[in-house]
């Protein structure tokens, strides 16, 4: 016998916490292990065999999916919790389960690595931050910390342009924007937009909704939407470096799992943190490097002031760190001349339009939230959340 929904939410509103964790900051995934650390700081679980029987309920009411992580062909002692559609309907406070689209079936691991590094994150950075100024850590204060830095850590694929409406009204950023960029990107994003819905609605009437059940009443999800944007993606290597330069919005840096870490206005000029994380461990510099360059060009059209640009590399582990530093300061040398032309990272820079007084604006580091160790040595650390 099947489980009422009059159960279910029962058990969502009094796991409610959870699931807003899970939802807001995982996407609506998420390991069990960063979970458990969002537990203890926000005191919601005494031990951790409360916290598991409490998610050994919420699976058992076919309301979360627990599911074994494998990442990087290594296979983990670790899970991860997949939203299961109630946990969401009850979540976004639709009627019904048909109102809501479902966590597509993983082709890859792609969602639940970037829930990883964008956890750890909050966990490691935006956390200890509340912490120092004496306040309580809520989901509510992790949010506000967030919403001052003008991030975009919360934000998925395709929602460049609610983040842009958002910063053209922010009031502490207003005398620094150029207010005339900024509209002629957010009119371009909504006809780009539009077009993207209105091809999916084409396709679904062309199909008749074939495998999507009552669901294609409405298609409630934005995932249809990042199957497009991952076709239109792969076009992007036709463009020339002017066009890629033009054409580069916030919706890219988010494809490219690009994150704005905070924005302020300090010392006369705007600062602007940037966080790259290189979840499948597969980026080079030249990749890298690309994007850093239509991102300085993209904020110089967005802002008045002045701009530093920091960029925080993150790899899964040091080893991989230090092979991305190694080569962004390996040397050029000339082919004919044989001299030393400065770093691969400069001429790199240097290539797509960013001459040395703007090289001097930006700066890069490379860092590792140690994944691997974390993550990917199930067996070897016994610190690990185990089933």
């Amino acid at each position: 016998m099947g489980i009422s929904n009059a159960n279910k939410q029962a058990i969502c509103e009094k796991y409610r916490t959870y699931l807003e964790i899970i939802y807001t900051f995982g996407n609506k995934v998420m390991m069990m292990k960063q979970l458990h650390q969002y537990a203890e700081l926000l005191g919601i679980a005494r031990s951790f065999s409360a916290f598991y029987s409490s998610i050994i309920e919420l699976v058992d009411a076919e309301i979360l999916k627990k599911e074994s992580f494998t990442a990087f062909g290594k296979k983990t002692q670790l899970h991860m919790l997949v939203m299961r559609k109630f946990g969401i309907r009850y979540i976004e406070k639709k009627h019904d389960s048909y109102s809501v689209a479902s966590v597509p079936k993983a082709q890859g691991n792609e969602r639940i690595l970037i829930s990883i590094f964008k956890n750890q994150y909050i966990l490691n950075k935006i956390v200890p931050i509340i912490q120092r100024t004496s306040k309580e850590v809520t989901l509510v204060a992790i949010n506000q910390k967030l919403e001052r830095h003008h991030s975009t850590i919360l934000y998925n694929k395709n929602q460049g342009l609610s983040f842009l409406l958002k910063m053209r009204d922010e009031a502490m950023l207003q005398d620094h924007l150029d207010m005339v960029s900024i509209n002629q990107d957010i009119e371009r994003m909504k006809v780009i937009k539009q077009k993207m819905e209105e091809g999916l609605r084409r396709g679904a009437e062309v199909s008749n909704g074939k495998g999507k059940g009552k669901s294609r009443v409405q298609p409630s999800s934005a995932s249809e939407i990042d199957d497009v944007e991952s076709i239109a993606e792969k076009n992007v290597g036709d463009l020339s470096k002017k066009e890629r330069i033009t054409n580069y919005t916030i919706n890219t840096m988010l494809a490219f799992n690009a994150y704005i870490a905070q924005i302020r206005f300090d010392e006369g000029q705007i600062k602007i943190a940037v966080l790259i994380f290189d979840i499948h461990n597969r980026s080079n510099i030249y990749k890298i490097g690309t994007h850093i360059a239509c991102m300085f060009h993209m904020f110089r059209h967005y802002f008045k002031s002045k701009l530093e640009l920091t960029v925080g590399i993150v790899s899964i582990d040091k080893f991989a760190s230090n092979h991305l530093k190694m080569q962004a300061e390996s040397v050029v040398i000339d082919f004919v001349s044989k001299e030393k032309k400065g770093t691969r990272q400069s001429s790199l820079l240097k290539n797509w339009k960013i001459d040395e007084t703007m090289q001097g604006q930006i700066k890069v580091h490379f860092v590792d939230y140690n994944i691997t160790n974390e993550y990917l040595d199930g067996i070897k650390h016994a610190n690990l959340v185990r089933c």
